[in-house]
């Protein structure tokens, strides 16, 4: 049976760019000025077509030195949006109307963006993503050369809401990392060095869920405070008694629609949040460019804005 692309689902993610002097990995972390926001927005205006049929261009395009821009909004002095084409290739592959797809040839994606510059100089930025598919690594990369110069280098970091991935999905199992050993009350140690503590949702009975929700208020702030809730949390429980420092990580399995993913409380999360957009997908998967525009918007201002605020 010939399995169609999942491309019912309009989703965006959102990440913040800050640079810090190159060459100093201790400097801090700052925002953009106007100026620097400005010379993103001009590159990001220019919607000249890219010529597909010079090698030069085909090379640039692949590198990550050009992007296929198709459309530029100024929203307002501080916010803008577009459209862009993300580029695939590295596969080859057969279409049963075209013959065989070369592993050179460049495919191309139809994706919408936001760009909104912060009062404290960081750079949000909006990619929308259609099924699996999308491409802020690209977008992401390109705008941060933009960006840099040769006394500072770009990061990015990726927005995540606790709030939001646990309330989408049923929480399976909570699952905790330990450094040091954690005592059983009234027993000897459980673990010599480290080791991994969890609870499924079907040993812990019918309140799991919610006592899952119930930790997201308490994991927020600081590293250490999050730590403190956690470890406070976990030993009022009869399993065990631990103290802060013993968490190296937390993370919570949960399920929606038949597949599973991790939820980070704790620890190294290199994903970022995908929020849902109210768009409607035609048959050819092309989207209403205001309808993505007023979705990616709300997003931003309901969710992610006051979450960086935090």
């Amino acid at each position: 049976m010939a399995k169609r692309q999942r491309t019912n689902q309009v989703t965006a993610s959102f990440h913040y760019l800050v640079q810090r002097q190159r060459g100093d990995t201790d400097a801090d972390e700052v925002g953009f000025t106007k100026q620097e926001f400005e010379r993103l927005c001009n590159r990001l205006r220019d919607v000249t077509p890219i010529d597909f049929d010079a090698e030069a261009e085909i090379r640039r395009l692949k590198q990550g030195d050009i992007l296929s821009i198709l459309k530029f909004t100024q929203i307002n002095e501080n916010r803008i949006y577009g459209r862009f084409e993300a580029a695939y290739y590295g596969q080859e592959y057969r279409n049963t109307k075209v013959g065989t797809i070369d592993a050179d040839s460049i495919n191309l994606r139809t994706f919408h963006y936001i760009v909104d510059r912060r009062r404290d100089g960081k750079i949000v930025v909006g990619a929308q993503y259609l099924g699996n598919f999308g491409d802020y690594d690209g977008l992401g990369y390109f705008i941060s050369k933009i960006l840099q110069s040769s006394q500072s280098v770009v990061r990015s970091k990726s927005f995540t809401s606790l709030r939001h991935e646990i309330g989408r999905g049923t929480p399976v199992e909570l699952k905790v990392t330990l450094r040091r050993p954690g005592k059983k009350l009234g027993s000897r140690s459980l673990f010599s060095r480290s080791g991994v503590f969890a609870v499924r949702g079907s040993d812990y009975g019918d309140d799991f869920g919610d006592d899952i929700r119930s930790l997201i208020p308490h994991v927020q702030g600081s590293l250490d405070a999050r730590k403190a809730a956690l470890a406070k949390i976990i030993s009022q429980g009869d399993l065990m008694d631990i103290d802060d420092e013993d968490i190296a990580g937390c993370t919570v399995l949960m399920r929606q629609d038949g597949s599973q993913y991790t939820v980070y409380l704790l620890g190294d999360n290199k994903f970022s949040t995908k929020f849902p957009l109210s768009v409607n997908v035609p048959p050819n998967g092309l989207l209403d460019y205001d309808r993505v525009k007023n979705e990616m918007v709300r997003v931003l201002d309901d969710i992610v804005t006051p979450g960086l605020r935090q």
